[in-house]
């Protein structure tokens, strides 16, 4: 934990440490949970900060700058990880991390569920035009607990309505059965939303702008998962969808979220 002094001392810089430490951790865990299978294999930590440095940035992997390993063989680990579930487990235990050191149950009991819709590059895979938005891309379910943690997160063409986008949360809210309360905008007040929280276990309750409302107002608990919307914003390679895939889509932001939490627990100021 940083001291005062040592803020004083490293704030110009505060920011690159935390986040080669943090770096440096997920490294740590990834590697536990799947080291390399021969002494010649690329060292996971080279792998980890080249996938920091797509998100962080932006551009193609082919775009990996000098001196970092292969596109092919940061790629090559990346989808590894992703069939592996590595992201997403990390996810959920980092949360856990991030809750208990809030003082919070490891478990949250509250949900709170929104979409974002990005747009999309031109890349092959699933996309769909988003008439609210007028967006041609994707969009991204989340599921973020009181403090805005990520316990799960979905991507689905930005074509599927939000009342119809729930069930991408069906795997990820299976690893949470202690959630009983749902919170939504008016967008979820279908009676299939109502219906797939009781499936689940979870109240269903919406939170929607007063009758005589005028202008932005903050909704009470729905400016959590705004924020953690918004703290995306400073991940470049996140800014647009440009994976070719769903569900690498969804590893790209598992990965961040992953990143964004070692970093909170590292500089917890």
């Amino acid at each position: 934990m940083w001291t005062e002094r040592h803020r004083a001392r490293h704030a110009a810089h505060l920011k690159q440490m935390v986040s080669r430490h943090s770096v440096r951790e997920v490294a740590g865990w990834l590697e536990r949970a799947d080291p390399p299978k021969s002494e010649g294999a690329t060292p996971v930590l080279p792998i980890v900060r080249a996938i920091a440095w797509h998100l962080r940035v932006g551009g193609g992997w082919r775009a990996l700058p000098p001196g970092m390993p292969p596109w092919r063989t940061v790629y090559g680990w990346f989808r590894r990880w992703l069939a592996l579930g590595l992201f997403d487990r990390t996810m959920r235990d980092l949360a856990r991390l991030r809750r208990r050191a809030a003082g919070r149950r490891p478990a949250p009991r509250l949900a709170i569920i929104d979409t974002q819709t990005v747009k999309c590059l031109p890349v092959r895979g699933p996309r769909g035009y988003g008439a609210a938005k007028r967006v041609v891309g994707r969009k991204r379910v989340a599921l973020v607990d009181a403090d805005g943690n990520w316990p799960a997160v979905a991507v689905v063409p930005a074509s599927v309505q939000d009342r119809d986008a729930l069930p991408a949360l069906d795997q990820g809210k299976a690893q949470w059965p202690g959630l009983r309360l749902a919170i939504f905008d008016g967008a979820f007040a279908a009676e299939r939303c109502r219906e797939w929280s009781g499936l689940h276990g979870m109240r269903h309750e919406i939170v929607g702008r007063a009758p005589d409302q005028k202008g932005f107002a903050v909704q009470p608990r729905r400016w959590v998962v705004e924020r953690s919307f918004g703290r995306l914003a400073h991940w470049g390679g996140l800014l647009r969808d440009r994976a070719g895939r769903l569900d690498v889509a969804t590893a790209r932001i598992a990965c961040a979220a992953v990143l964004a939490a070692a970093e909170a627990l590292i500089n917890p100021a």
